[in-house]
Formats: C-alpha cells, sequence, structure tokens
C-alpha cells in the first residue's frame, strides 16, 4: 500500500483586504521522452517557485498538473494524467517526481488533450487563473508532415476552440515553448496565448523555467489587478469608442491612456523574444477550429534557416544568380491576409554579361542614407558596411557585411522578421547571445506597455462576451 506523505505548507502571509491574490495555477507538461530536463527543473524548484509567489503577491496559490503523451499506437503509457488542485507544494512536487519523460511516437503530441483537462479542473470562481503550458511539439493536425493523426487529435478535441474557452473561463494561457523543437510551431503557440491575453514565452535553457514561472505569474496577478482597478473606465472608454468606430488598436491605445492617466503601474517580466508576430495574430483573429489552423499554417511561407528568428519571415538570399530573390516587406501572414504586398529584389547578377554592381539605398529619404553596393568587388580594401533593416521608430537591428573572400561566392539565407533575430554561421555563438538576453527579469511599478494593453484588449474582449 502506497504511504501518505505529510508535509507543511508553505507559511503564509497574514492576507491584507486589499494587496491579496487568490491564485489557481495549473502546469500542462508534455512528458515524452525530450522534455526531462523541464520536468527535472519544475520539480526542483517547486518550493522556491511558490514560497517566491507567496512572499511577494502574498497569494493564496493553489497548484495542479496535468500531463500529457500521447494517444495509441503512438504511446500505448497515458495520453493525460491529471491531478487536481491542492494547497500542498509538497504534494505538486509528489507529482512531479513521479512524472517520468518517456514514449512519443511521432512528432506532434496530446495537447489538445493536455489542454481540454485544464478546463475540468476545479478552478475558484474569485481566483486569477494561470495555465502555463510546456512544450516541445505541435499538436495533431497543424503539419500533416510525419503526423500520425493528420486530421487532428483522434478524440476530437480542437485546441484552438478550446483555448476561445479558456478565455472565456478568464484562464490565462502561457505557452512557453521549447526552442529550437518548437521554433517552426511558434506562431501557433503564440496565437493560442494571445487568444487568452497571456504570452508566448521562448525556452532554451530548462534552469531558467521557475524565473519564467514566477515572473509570468507576477505579470499576470499585476494585469488583474489593473482591469479590477480600471474596469469601469475601460467599460466607459470601450463602449464610446465602438460608437465612434474605433479600430482595435485604437482602443488599445485608449485603455493604455486610461492607467496612464490615473498613474496605474504594472508589473512586467522581460520577454523581448516572445513578443506576439503578426502572422500569430492572423491566426487569432481568423481561425475557429484546427482545420482552419492547418489551412493558414500550410499555406504560409515556411520560416528560412535562421537562428532563433522570431516570427515566420521571409528568406533572403545573398549571393550569385543561382540564388533564390528575397523578399522585403513585413512578417508572413496567411496568404489569404497578407499585411503588406512585399518587393522582390535579387542581389547578384541576373545576366551571363559580366556583372555591374547595383547599388542600393536604405533609411527615409530626409536621412543620411546608406549606399551600398552589391556585385563586383573594387580593387580598394573593403571596409564593412552597417546597414539598418526596420521602421525608425522600431529597435532596429544594425548587420555589418564584412570583406569578400577570393573563393567563389556562396549564398547565405538569413530570416528577417523581427529586431531580435541572431544572424551567423556560427549558431552556437548566436544561440548562446540569445540565450544571454533571454533574463526573463521582473520589473516592478513600471508603466504598462503597449503589449500589456493589447493584452488587457484581449481579456476584456472574451469577458465582455
Amino acid at each position: 500500500m502506497t504511504s501518505t506523505i505529510t508535509m507543511e505548507k508553505v507559511a503564509r502571509p497574514e492576507l491584507a483586504k486589499h494587496e491579496s491574490s487568490i491564485l489557481d495555477l495549473v502546469f500542462v507538461m508534455d512528458c515524452t521522452g525530450s522534455m526531462g530536463s523541464y520536468i527535472a527543473s519544475a520539480t526542483n524548484n517547486i518550493r522556491s517557485i511558490v514560497e517566491e509567489i507567496v512572499v511577494s503577491e502574498k497569494s493564496d496559490i493553489r497548484l495542479a498538473l496535468v500531463e500529457y503523451r500521447d494517444h495509441p499506437p503512438q504511446d500505448h503509457t497515458f495520453v493525460t494524467r491529471v491531478h487536481d488542485f491542492t494547497a500542498k507544494f509538497s504534494e505538486m512536487k509528489c507529482w512531479l517526481q513521479e512524472c517520468q519523460a518517456s514514449g512519443g511516437g511521432d512528432g506532434p503530441e496530446a495537447v489538445a488533450d493536455g489542454l481540454h483537462a485544464v478546463l475540468k479542473l476545479s478552478w475558484r470562481a474569485e481566483s486569477t487563473k494561470i495555465c502555463i503550458l510546456i512544450a516541445d511539439a505541435p499538436p495533431h493536425g497543424l503539419d500533416p508532415s510525419g503526423d500520425g493523426f493528420p486530421n487532428g487529435c483522434p478524440d476530437g478535441l480542437d485546441p484552438v476552440q478550446i483555448v476561445r474557452e479558456m478565455a472565456k473561463k478568464q484562464i490565462t494561457l502561457y505557452s512557453v515553448g521549447v526552442e529550437p523543437p518548437i521554433t517552426p510551431y511558434r506562431d501557433f503557440f503564440m496565437s493560442l496565448a494571445y487568444t487568452t491575453g497571456g504570452q508566448y514565452v521562448p525556452m532554451i535553457n530548462a534552469k531558467l523555467l521557475a524565473k519564467v514561472i514566477i515572473g509570468g505569474v507576477r505579470e499576470e496577478i499585476s494585469l488583474d489587478r489593473l482591469m479590477q482597478a480600471a474596469e469601469e473606465d475601460i467599460n466607459r472608454e470601450m463602449k464610446r469608442a465602438e460608437a465612434e468606430g474605433a479600430d482595435d488598436k485604437e482602443k488599445v491605445k485608449r485603455i493604455n491612456d486610461i492607467f496612464t492617466t490615473n498613474n496605474l503601474f504594472s508589473t512586467q517580466m522581460a520577454n523581448p523574444f516572445g513578443v506576439t508576430s503578426c502572422t500569430a495574430k492572423v491566426y487569432s483573429s481568423t481561425c475557429q477550429n484546427m482545420a482552419e489552423m492547418q489551412h493558414a499554417f500550410v499555406s504560409a511561407p515556411r520560416a528560412a534557416s535562421s537562428v532563433f528568428a522570431t516570427t515566420s519571415t521571409a528568406p533572403f538570399t545573398f549571393g550569385p544568380p543561382s540564388a533564390a530573390p528575397g523578399l522585403f516587406g513585413s512578417s508572413t501572414s496567411p496568404a489569404a491576409a497578407p499585411v503588406v504586398g512585399p518587393t522582390a529584389f535579387t542581389f547578384g547578377t541576373s545576366s551571363t554579361a559580366a556583372p555591374q554592381p547595383t547599388s542600393f539605398t536604405f533609411g527615409p529619404p530626409s536621412a543620411a542614407s546608406t549606399v551600398s553596393i552589391f556585385g563586383t568587388s573594387s580593387t580598394a580594401a573593403p571596409q564593412p558596411t552597417s546597414f539598418t533593416f526596420g521602421s525608425p521608430s522600431a529597435a532596429s537591428t544594425t548587420f555589418t557585411f564584412g570583406t569578400s573572400s577570393t573563393a567563389a561566392p556562396q549564398p547565405t539565407s538569413f530570416g528577417f522578421g523581427t529586431s531580435t533575430a541572431s544572424f551567423g554561421v556560427d549558431g552556437a555563438a548566436s544561440t548562446a547571445r540569445a540565450e544571454a538576453d533571454m533574463t526573463y527579469d521582473v520589473i516592478e511599478n513600471a508603466a504598462v506597455n503597449e503589449d500589456q494593453a493589447e493584452r488587457i484588449y484581449q481579456k476584456w474582449q472574451q469577458r465582455k462576451k
């Protein structure tokens, strides 16, 4: 007979009437063979996670765990294993210790089943509700290639519809994507989180998982408090905006103005690599079910091979005429809903005649522009030239193209999407640079930023339905 382990609950500060938060937090974890380091990280840090949240937010916290693997014949152990809410962190730790990373057959896993189990947990009506999904593989039915169930979950569960139900129940989803395996599906997981007003968090180091959980929870508690404090003002301003025919961007701006006017501040987790892409927003607004999501996903151009490109990006090729032309424009979005008509440029020569150098000017006409020469090299020792891509108002990224070699040039693929992409042949170094920037630090008493205002607007939209 299994013995019962009894441990005392974490000591909680006395709850102040206007400071306390009632928090229900569930982990939904892929428990197939590749996830061992993330399960170990959650297990080893669960006590510190709970203690820091309790101390910093004065929270009455309960924890739940949903494990998922896959359907037979891909996996014969279990599809989901559900542990409902408990107030004892020691019980949660026991569940995690019993969780073993094994199994999994084809690439996709039972993501839909794991999310569906979340809806059936015993959530408290008055709680801040947060679901943290930790995954390194897509659900069935997104990418038919290599999928044992290309038409979706064999039990008929639809993750797109499930997250909409989560949003109606005021459950905020954080999608923690284990990269690089999840990178091709990043926009999909971003769209799920965005629908609920949550965030996508890229993860390349399991040791940072606890920091992500703590930072994400603290930010969500902060946003819930902001919404409660400004609820009447938001409802009134959104009603006025709808009467005036204001678009979503204007509504987000007005929400942000409310917080600025009332001197309301937020807690923020640094997550620069998780900013929601245009493609993810299109997926969230246009795809009502998994069939539509699959169509949008397979129709979208695939991302070029780059290290930590943060959106689905269009490929660029620099090199000889055999290379395919690149596209300059917005982030890739489904063909049915293009954002900007991109313009194609070919870098290099395109005829059999002696190549002539081609000049391109980057930057606004009023600014001191930079002219670069692509083509034949000059006799003078070439100097590296820096180029800036992106709108002047955004944080732009500078790239330096150095001296050319005497060997015949080979085309090199880069993904241009957001300013957070890393480039170069040294993938390990680029990944290390990206990892160094992934601090997930918590900033307190910060002005509400545009991303937070947009997420609050997403939550408001779902709650008014």
